[in-house]
């Protein structure tokens, strides 16, 4: 016996990608926020696959970027990632030409005068690096060399910076380097905020529920939803217990390794 086959066959699944405004979403998007409006530099650190690059790429959604139809383009957030394996001032030159578009031919003593006017001319309001633990000394120096060229004479214009890296156990990246009796250091330390100069964002935490929340957002069937128990998994209303519940994972899903990285961080055993 065979089955009759529809006229209309049924569509291919089309996976969805979506933002979740997590509790981490939240507080590390509020310190980039703080940080574009004050003008303010910070080094934001988190641990690695907590979702900063989601976070970044959300908040551009938001910034209000542009470009007119003649020409006229408006960037206010610059993100780029740092350039990995690559020590010369060039590379880091290089990926914030390309944030641009098209990366102009010219020699390295031009592009370096190019990347102040264009940087000034997009109104470019707070630059965020994400993978910040790659830049070395040569990337540092430019960063100061650019910020300080458009803070003086014609364009006077003051921007924020965010060093987002990633770090593990106690040590915060740039702490100890910016602490150092070198001039660059000391003019760096003179640029952070006074306030919070190194943010350490906080994964999601049990403490505060919000495991439990994150669990009721990926649950499309309120009659469904799975609640947080702690060191067993997920449990039903029912009774049933599934310590692999399904977290739908992807490029932009919170995955369960959230909810373990902040049971660790309460302390828990993993």
């Amino acid at each position: 016996m065979t089955e009759a086959r529809s006229e209309h066959p049924r569509p291919p699944f089309v996976p969805q990608q979506e933002f979740l405004e997590t509790a981490f979403e939240r507080r590390f998007q509020g310190l980039l926020r703080q940080a574009w409006l004050n003008r303010s530099w910070h080094v934001i650190a988190a641990v690695p696959g907590s979702g900063k690059s989601l976070g970044i790429s959300d908040l551009i959604l938001g910034s209000g970027a542009y470009k007119d139809t003649n020409g006229v383009t408006r960037l206010p957030i610059l993100a780029i990632r740092a350039p990995k394996n690559a020590a010369r001032e060039q590379a880091l030159g290089l990926a914030l030409s390309a944030a641009f578009g098209v990366i102009p031919s010219m020699p390295w003593a031009l592009r370096r005068s190019w990347l102040v006017q264009i940087l000034a001319s997009c109104g470019v309001e707070c630059i965020v690096i994400d993978d910040a633990q790659d830049l070395k000394l040569t990337h540092l120096a430019l960063l100061k060399e650019l910020t300080d060229n458009l803070a003086a004479p014609p364009y006077q214009r003051h921007i924020g910076l965010c060093l987002v890296a990633a770090h593990s156990g106690n040590v915060i990246p740039f702490k100890e380097t910016f602490a150092g009796p070198d001039i660059l250091w000391r003019q760096f330390r003179r640029r952070m905020d006074t306030e919070q100069p190194y943010c350490v964002v906080l994964g999601h935490t049990a403490a505060a529920g919000e495991q439990n929340d994150l669990y009721l957002a990926l649950q499309p069937d309120p009659r469904s939803r799975w609640e947080w128990t702690g060191h067993h998994g997920p449990s039903h209303p029912s009774g049933d217990k599934r310590p692999s519940a399904g977290l739908p994972t992807g490029r932009k899903r919170c995955g369960r390794d959230h909810l373990r990285r902040g049971r660790r961080d309460d302390g828990a055993a993993p």
